[in-house]
């Protein structure tokens, strides 16, 4: 019994060796890929450069430098165009390049080059204007977009060691000023404590909830009034317009635009973000 337990041992051993020297060979093959991206990218090789993020990527090896990157080498590979020959973005790049801003963003919100790289790109579909936000939803979006969920929540820890320290401050303090001040600082921390786990609590669930998604075609593709090709086309989105989710119903996607309309796509033409 103890020879089984000794090679059964062994076996998980070996395994356990086999899975770090793999875990480690992919990191390595990664970090040489994204060298090789940044370096072709600076040489205005765009597609090498798309090749190689796109390699890290399905390493497993995924950050919001990354995305931005990868997003940044699709715009710039589709503006490469022969004259007579070819036009911009013909590839598909631009959708490419919006759907990996917005990938960059949701990891990291706070990263500004990606949001105004992707608002150069949005520029260069036929997207519409989306429903106005009142303005304390839109002071709220850019309170929480400044930081990470993760950020909120040291913000949130800190601001509550911070009362607890300040209360213990104005129970043990003798004089009446000082009490004053321990006690309000208290209040002041009580109420950063609770926005920044509220503002935590909304970004997370803007992550795990999104449902967005970015269209993915070389040109423009129909929109149907229903999920079915004879159906009546209500609109004809363009590479990288961003739409919502909504349900599927077989090859098809029922989806909703920043306007409020709603329609049917193939699902082969969305990816989600």
């Amino acid at each position: 019994m103890r020879e089984v337990r000794n090679i059964l041992a062994v076996v998980v051993a070996l395994f356990v060796v086999v899975g770090s020297a793999h875990a480690a060979d992919k990191r390595t093959t990664a970090e040489v890929c994204w060298k090789e991206g940044i370096a072709a990218y600076e040489d205005g090789d765009y597609a090498r450069a798309v090749d190689n993020f796109e390699r890290v990527i399905e390493l497993g090896e995924v950050s919001a430098d990354i995305y931005y990157n990868l997003a940044g080498a699709y715009f710039k590979l589709g503006q490469e165009y022969t004259p007579g020959v070819s036009r911009h973005f013909a590839g598909g790049e631009l959708g490419r390049a919006v759907l990996n801003y917005h990938r960059a963003l949701k990891l990291n919100p706070a990263m500004e080059d990606a949001r105004y790289n992707l608002d150069i790109a949005v520029d260069h579909t036929n997207d519409t204007e989306a429903v106005p936000d009142s303005f304390i939803a839109t002071m709220w979006i850019a309170l929480r977009n400044t930081m990470t969920s993760n950020a909120w929540t040291v913000v949130s820890l800190v601001a509550l060691v911070l009362t607890f320290m300040l209360v213990l401050f104005y129970l043990l303090s003798e004089r009446m000023v000082l009490r004053k001040v321990g006690f309000f600082t208290a209040m002041a921390c009580m109420v950063v404590v609770i926005v920044a786990t509220a503002l935590a609590l909304s970004s997370r669930s803007a992550v795990v909830e999104d449902e967005r998604a970015v269209v993915v075609c070389n040109d423009t593709t129909p929109v149907h009034a229903s999920p079915d090709s004879a159906s009546k086309i209500i609109r004809r989105p363009s590479q990288g317009v961003t739409v919502s989710m909504l349900r599927s119903h077989g090859d098809w996607s029922e989806v909703l635009f920043l306007d409020g309309e709603k329609g049917w796509i193939r699902s082969s033409y969305i990816e989600m973000i």
